[in-house]
């Protein structure tokens, strides 16, 4: 089918998508619809609204001249993260998944909303990928401190806890005297 379209068709393009913006629904719903009238592909339809919108608001004369009232979509403003969100998000991110946590649990736990949770979830990942120098400090100062952490690069729960674990049980066995270290083991065999 031939990609031209009549000015019937652009005016009918834009007013099912004003409609579909009227009623809170995206332009998809629009260039559905245009796509089954006209038999033309739903990229096709999306692609000429695109390029027709960016001319009517080149020349505003022009839309109106021929009747046509144009829906600019409005986006929310693109929000940056700051160096000190992003380590914080990593931080909480690698010390939760060090305790068993799944990403989506840990970022669920964060927001409210799905959109926000996607975002987060996206940077984390970028961190990951683009900064792996911040992430390796980030799992130094866990490790500093003492609290487990998922490395992301070998796929592994850091195991310094475990070993902080054994380091208290050897101080503490060590203050015991011969009975209760022998009262201790009889313990530990009846575990095993």
């Amino acid at each position: 089918m031939e990609n031209n379209w009549t000015i019937e068709q652009t005016k009918e393009l834009f007013a099912l998508a004003k409609t579909a913006y009227s009623q809170g629904k995206g332009l998809k719903v629009a260039f559905t619809q245009m796509s089954e009238k006209s038999g033309k592909s739903i990229n096709s339809v999306r692609n000429y609204y695109y390029s027709q919108l960016k001319m009517f608001e080149l020349v505003p004369s022009l839309a109106q001249n021929i009747g046509i009232e144009t829906v600019r979509e409005k986006r929310a403003a693109f929000r940056t993260f700051a160096p000190d969100e992003v380590r914080s998000l990593v931080k909480r991110i690698l010390a939760a998944k060090g305790k068993g946590i799944s990403v989506r649990a840990c970022i669920a736990s964060m927001t409210n909303t799905p959109k926000e949770a996607l975002r987060l979830q996206n940077k984390f990942r970028s961190a990951v990928v683009r900064h792996k120098s911040l992430v390796e400090e980030i799992m130094n100062e866990l490790n500093a401190e003492g609290s487990p952490y998922f490395n992301p690069y070998t796929k592994s729960t850091s195991s310094n806890c475990a070993v902080k674990g054994i380091d208290k049980l050897n101080e503490y066995i060590s203050k015991l005297d011969e009975k209760e270290v022998n009262g201790f083991i009889t313990l530990l065999s009846k575990l095993v």
